[in-house]
């Protein structure tokens, strides 16, 4: 068998080992989420109004931190610093219900994984959002959209050679709401970590369409 054979067995094998072993820790068809070496999270819940997901690296200790609003998006925000609850580090969503109904997305770009591969589980592979970088955690992004609230977290540690694990996500109910994946690296070696993508009407910002609404939306067509 030739080595390139050999590797992408190797993968593969990989790949579904990996798979096995977040599933048993919690994942698909289990009400819960795969946890993650290292990372507590991420969790998402709705809080007087607002959307909050956050996620702490345990092994990352910061001295400091930083809020940093969301353009469009006045009254929401992303926080990053220390934990208050342990030595690790904090990074913390918070999208405002008021702002996220009150930007209907007009403007908005077509939005992808960080470096142009398309987002999973999206038959697009994409969805129009606001994408903001944050310098400060090694250029994570968050996207904020009218279809969407999510987080990519960069992570080598999750690095598949190119592989995407995705599996549902879950909110504290243990209700699904969205897809957690666990993303390797591009074809450059680049851009693998942890992605989270939750819909607006799972989270119950926006009210999914009735059989009703669907039934005359068909006969339009």
């Amino acid at each position: 068998m030739k080595f390139v054979q050999l590797k992408k067995v190797a993968v593969a094998s990989l790949a579904v080992l990996v798979a096995a072993s977040l599933t048993g820790c919690g994942g698909a068809g289990t009400g819960m989420n795969p946890k993650i070496d290292g990372i507590t999270g991420p969790d998402v819940e709705v809080v007087n109004g607002r959307v909050v997901v956050s996620m702490v690296f345990n092994n990352l200790s910061v001295s400091g931190g930083a809020t940093i609003p969301i353009p469009k998006y006045p009254n929401s925000s992303v926080q990053f610093g220390p934990d208050f609850q342990s030595g690790g580090a904090l990074l913390q969503l918070t999208v405002s219900v008021t702002d996220f109904l009150g930007n209907k997305g007009q403007g908005f770009n077509p939005q992808t994984l960080p470096g142009g591969r398309p987002l999973p589980s999206v038959a697009a592979g994409s969805l129009p959002a606001v994408a903001l970088q944050i310098p400060q955690l090694a250029n994570s992004v968050l996207y904020v959209g009218p279809e969407v609230i999510g987080l990519f977290v960069p992570f080598n540690k999750l690095d598949l050679s190119g592989s995407i694990l995705s599996f549902r996500f879950h909110n504290k109910k243990s209700e699904p709401v969205g897809i957690i994946a666990l993303v390797g690296s591009d074809a450059q070696g680049k851009n693998a970590g942890i992605l989270a993508m939750m819909r607006a009407d799972l989270l119950g910002i926006i009210k999914a369409p009735s059989a009703s609404t669907l039934q005359k939306l068909s006969q339009m067509l």
